[in-house]
């Protein structure tokens, strides 16, 4: 029985960094199944744990995902799973990074179109407060909730003229939304960043 539940762990555990390594590059199953000449219904089967893959899929699976299959020592294997956490962690604060700095571009191309435009200019002011205090966040919520932003402000860029006026209202509360979480943020005890989401409040 024990061994079965080991098994069952094992298999979801697989499913999970299967998925997550494909979602990182944007693939869908059926991207993934073009690339490794498997079928889409068995990658469905490995990600939610319904099948005990070969080894010779796992190998096309890692080649194909930009993984590694090794065999380490169980003695190892704290210290190999704190590394992958790390590094892990390294990746999604460069990716939030990437995106704050995109916001930001993205922001300040807007209010030189319109430089009289308040709502862009408090949005930009709440993005320069907010950056320098997602160091370090884990915030895969708010990475979501910065997209929205980001669709909001390449809306605004590439609307024709006209129709800028219409946009005021929601960039205005995605400015306070992103005032209030700077403010939550610079508030929170040291080492203790709450979870939140920019759409609380709605």
């Amino acid at each position: 029985m024990q061994n079965k539940k080991s098994k069952s762990l094992a298999m979801s555990t697989l499913g999970d960094i299967v998925r997550q390594a494909r979602q990182a590059k944007g693939w869908s199953q059926r991207d993934l199944s073009a690339r490794t000449h498997m079928p889409q219904a068995q990658i469905s089967r490995i990600e939610n744990a319904d099948v005990d893959p070969q080894v010779s899929t796992l190998i096309e699976l890692a080649r194909a995902l930009e993984l590694e299959l090794q065999l380490i020592p169980k003695s190892a294997l704290t210290a190999v799973e704190a590394t992958v956490r790390s590094t892990k962690a390294r990746s999604d604060e460069r990716a939030f990074q990437s995106l704050m700095a995109e916001l930001m571009r993205a922001a300040e191309q807007a209010l030189a179109m319109t430089p009289d435009r308040e709502d862009i200019a408090s949005l930009l002011s709440s993005l320069s407060d907010l950056q320098p205090l997602t160091t370090g966040l884990r915030a895969r919520a708010l990475m979501d909730d910065l997209k929205s932003v980001q669709t909001l402000l390449h809306g605004f860029l590439t609307c024709p003229p006209a129709e800028r006026p219409s946009r005021t209202q929601p960039i205005r509360d995605a400015a306070r939304r992103l005032k209030d979480l700077r403010n939550m943020l610079a508030h929170a005890p040291a080492g203790e960043r709450p979870a939140y989401s920019l759409d609380d409040e709605e």
